[in-house]
């Protein structure tokens, strides 16, 4: 039993025996030829924290006969430039990998290789380290050329991060008072000089050496990780692939190479291994190893593979239904060219989700209906299927209309029947409203929805969803249908019995007599007056319209062609009207389209082009101002009373 503690002063307590413990406590009991032989492998700053970890391996190390250790550790780092003849190689190898000033021993990265030593920034200081050219101004009666040439220089990085070279005082004030000890002998001085030159060139250049040695090191140890590594992973993707997981593999290394590389397990320097994690060596000692070896990792890479087998099935089902919708798109495309121009048809979407071409696109089979042919037989039912569509989406808007109005098909046709869509304020009438682009937009939610559903896919797959998919896309647009009875009445024409088509063939022009200009009166088609109209109602403002004559209407005529060329947007709203083309165009590209495609010099409207199914009320020639003149007008009276 250990002697009891007592509290008398001078006794000694008995000294416990140290204990060495860890991966590395067998290192003392092996044969020093064995130990020399491995620390020979090492680079040079691991034999250096070797030799710091127990007094035996110091007293090993650093001996004499130990040389040859430190020679081979330097042979291991070809970067670092040979050692200089005023240092041995402990000293070299501290100077070069330490990471602590060696005057106060805290932590820094100042090297000052022309000087063999490394401070931190308060022992700079302290050592009388300054600015370059601080140093040299005092050395007196030396030029600035010579100062450079005789005086050591070395590059540190400040706490900011710019370079900042520095010089010692001590250094230089040796320098100047041998040179002036040697006044009057100018042989000595010469002497002198050419030495302490040749002295600092060295110094410098194995300096330079040395500061560059660092980054090439970085580079090279970056190398030879990487290299490692994808050893390590090359290994792992064979024994995958032995194992029934190549497609998995390949589909991994061409679409996504880091699940593997970047992969714990797989990350790794070390070699993989078949048997254990232990290393047993010759002598009969063993050494071990933290080696995470092949049955280990086996399990975790199995069930990844598992999951990429999932993702896998997933793209490729991706890929089977865009190659179907490809091959439909491409029946659809040639069906549509030969339909009327101003028949409205279901958008490429909504054919995809009609249940008849729903079946075939969503069929599981995965390799039935991957051609063209396989899509032939739905081409005599599209007539059917657009008309149903057609149907269908007039009693859609019919449920929209105000309580109490007909539930009459026709009443969509009138002039004054109007709807609008979440995403643009124009009133939309019908048949627009069927071709509207914006109820067929992608929703900006549809990326959080599931991935598995195949129908979402068709969606992604086509950038956009059926006509107003969610219901809440299109609505009444009541502003817009009182602005419209106004114009109407203005028109003397009947509000219940007149239809869009009535008022287009009419092709009336109406004066806005709220809008009074110096140089002539503001005067619209029935579209733009629509939208004048609105804009008084939003204003709280009550507009006054005026049918003109036929003569006022000619001059209106006139200048409504002069403003198409100078008044135009770059909309998508025309369409060429070409067998075999149907291009969407905007107007100022119409005449380059029609001339260098088809040879059409002056286009003509409705014969080789036309106004697209969804053009907006927009169109150019905008609203007119039609000079004054001597025509007499019938007497304005307000027309906003329904």
């Amino acid at each position: 039993m250990p002697p009891k503690r007592r509290g008398k002063k001078g006794y000694t307590l008995p000294k416990k025996s140290v204990i060495i413990r860890g991966k590395l406590k067998l290192l003392q009991e092996m044969p020093l030829d064995v130990l020399f032989e491995i620390f020979s492998h090492l680079d040079p700053l691991d034999v250096l924290n070797l030799a710091r970890t127990t007094k035996t391996l110091r007293n090993h190390i650093m001996s004499r006969s130990a040389r040859f250790i430190w020679t081979a550790a330097l042979r291991n780092d070809p970067d670092l430039p040979p050692l200089p003849d005023d240092m041995n190689e402990p000293q070299y190898v501290n100077l070069a990998f330490s990471e602590h000033c060696h005057a106060c021993l805290a932590k820094t990265e100042l090297t000052l290789w022309a000087f063999r030593t490394r401070l931190c920034g308060s022992c700079l200081q302290e050592r009388r380290f300054d600015d370059y050219y601080k140093v040299i101004q005092t050395m007196a009666g030396l030029q600035v050329q010579q100062c450079n040439e005789l005086v050591l220089q070395a590059d540190v990085n400040t706490s900011l991060g710019y370079p900042r070279t520095v010089s010692s005082y001590e250094d230089a004030e040796e320098v100047t008072a041998k040179i002036n000890q040697l006044k009057g002998k100018d042989a000595e001085r010469d002497e002198y000089i050419t030495s302490r030159k040749d002295f600092v060139k060295k110094r410098q250049d194995h300096a330079f050496l040395a500061v560059k040695a660092g980054p090439r090191r970085d580079l090279r140890k970056m190398a030879e990780r990487d290299a490692a590594r994808g050893k390590r992973k090359d290994a792992i993707c064979r024994r995958l692939e032995q194992m029934g997981y190549r497609e998995q593999v390949e589909y991994i290394n061409s679409s996504s190479p880091t699940i593997l590389s970047e992969h714990p397990l797989v990350k790794s320097v070390e070699m993989l291994t078949d048997e254990g994690t232990t290393t047993v060596l010759d002598f009969g000692l063993q050494l071990i190893h933290a080696l995470p070896d092949w049955r280990l990792i086996q399990p975790t890479l199995s069930q990844l593979m598992q999951e990429i087998t999932g993702k896998m099935e997933r793209k490729k089902r991706k890929v089977l239904l865009k190659t179907r919708q490809r091959h439909f798109l491409e029946v659809l495309k040639s069906y549509l060219a030969e339909r009327p121009f101003d028949e409205i048809n279901p958008r490429a979407i909504d054919f995809c989700v009609m249940p008849s071409v729903k079946v075939i696109l969503l069929d599981r089979s995965k390799t039935a209906y991957t051609s063209e042919e396989s899509f032939e037989s739905l081409v005599a039912d599209l007539p059917e299927l657009s008309e149903d569509w057609r149907l269908a989406k007039m009693q859609h808007l019919l449920t929209l209309l105000p309580s109490g109005e007909s539930k009459n098909p026709t009443i969509l046709e009138r002039a004054t029947t109007f709807f609008r869509c979440t995403e643009c304020s124009e009133p939309i009438g019908y048949p627009r409203v069927l071709a509207h682009a914006c109820l067929t937009t992608l929703g900006h939610g549809h990326r959080n929805r599931d991935e598995d559903d195949d129908e979402i896919q068709l969606y992604s797959n086509l950038d956009s969803e059926p006509w107003d998919v969610d219901g809440q896309r299109i609505s009444y647009f009541p502003e817009a249908v009182a602005s419209a009875v106004a114009i109407v009445r203005a028109c003397e024409l009947d509000v219940v019995r007149t239809t869009l088509q009535d008022m287009e063939d009419v092709r009336a022009w109406l004066e806005c007599l709220s809008c009074r200009h110096k140089s002539g009166k503001s005067v619209f088609r029935w579209r733009k007056a629509i939208l004048h109209d609105m804009y008084h109602t939003s204003s709280k403002e009550t507009a006054r319209w005026q049918l003109l004559d036929a003569d006022e209407s000619e001059a209106a005529e006139a200048l409504e062609q002069k403003g198409y060329g100078v008044n135009c947007v770059d909309a998508l709203d025309f369409m060429c009207a070409k067998i075999g083309c149907r291009q969407p165009l905007s107007f100022p590209q119409m005449p380059g389209h029609m001339s260098m495609s088809h040879g059409i010099d002056e286009p003509e409207l409705d014969e080789d082009y036309v106004l697209h199914e969804d053009a907006s009320m927009h169109q150019p020639p905008f609203p007119l101002v039609l000079p004054h003149g001597s025509l007499t007008r019938k007497q304005a009276k307000p027309t906003r009373t329904l």
